[in-house]
């Protein structure tokens, strides 16, 4: 896996974090991990814990919103804090915050600027822990889940979660595929999509040539094409280009939309609870079906 401490988008964060990331691993007290019980705290802090128990170290899980003044701790911020991370060493007592960042480069040298999700930076320390932590492979895909979750593809496009999907492409952790490709796609965030045209769709897509998908993609997005929502980064995205790990049969987007679901049908608490413990044993989110 590529060192995402040595990518440009996390050139003004990667000093705190490496910094941190080197005290809490020389730390002799647990290490106290804290969020809101909320889906981006919980994909915020799972990598963290998957490198803190593939490193042997000693922690505490703890969904709330306040720190405490002493011991060793790891605080998620919510996604209203844009302060980027902050970090005090003896004991370690690191907070996450999001960061806006220059995420692409525009070919007449331009910059474009994105979110740096607490998401993508607690991968980035939980790398700098644990490098050859194998939970944290597993759980690789969802850095850039917390740039899914974010508003900034509900604008315009996010040059940081295209930044960072290309670095999971490139290193072979995901590939990025068509709707139809995807074995079994949560439709409930595409609710223009009818299952019966996708699944006839699915069907013939191994038999049809790039225009063929083209046209048949088209027809399938285009009774949302007249809405403002999603935007059109969001629907490019749900339409074209759905992320996939070579053992995941549900894209990630889909994943993420079915964790939602939990937070209406559990206490937030155990919803949380239970996320980061699904993404701990396989690097997938539960299956997760509504109560009638």
């Amino acid at each position: 896996m590529h060192s995402l401490l040595e990518a440009e988008q996390f050139v003004s964060v990667a000093s705190i974090l490496l910094d941190a990331a080197a005290a809490i691993k020389g730390s002799s007290a647990p290490i106290l991990l804290l969020a809101a019980p909320s889906l981006a705290g919980a994909l915020s802090l799972a990598p963290i814990e998957a490198a803190l128990l593939d490193s042997g170290l000693p922690y505490r899980r703890r969904f709330r919103l306040e720190a405490p003044e002493d011991g060793a701790w790891v605080h998620i911020q919510g996604p209203g804090n844009d302060a980027g991370p902050s970090f005090r060493a003896g004991p370690p007592q690191l907070t996450i915050a999001g960061e806006v960042v220059e995420g692409l480069h525009g070919h007449g040298g331009d910059v474009h600027r994105g979110p740096l999700t607490t998401v993508a930076q607690a991968h980035a320390l939980a790398q700098a822990i644990a490098p050859k932590s194998q939970r944290l492979k597993r759980m690789r895909p969802w850095l850039i889940s917390g740039n899914w979750l974010h508003s900034a593809l509900d604008t315009t496009y996010d040059p940081v979660f295209t930044a960072l999907r290309d670095i999971l492409v490139e290193e072979g952790t995901v590939s990025v595929v068509a709707l139809p490709e995807v074995v079994d796609p949560d439709l409930s965030a595409t609710p223009w999509i009818e299952p019966l045209a996708l699944e006839a769709i699915s069907a013939r897509w191994p038999t049809l040539d790039l225009e063929g998908r083209a046209r048949s993609l088209s027809h399938l997005m285009r009774p949302v094409l007249a809405s403002s929502t999603p935007s059109t980064a969001r629907m490019e995205e749900l339409g074209w280009h759905r992320v996939v790990a070579p053992s995941w049969k549900s894209d990630l987007a889909s994943q993420i939309t079915r964790s939602a679901r939990m937070w209406k049908e559990r206490g937030a608490s155990a919803a949380a609870g239970e996320l980061v413990d699904s993404l701990l044993r396989s690097g997938q989110a539960p299956s997760f079906e509504p109560q009638d």
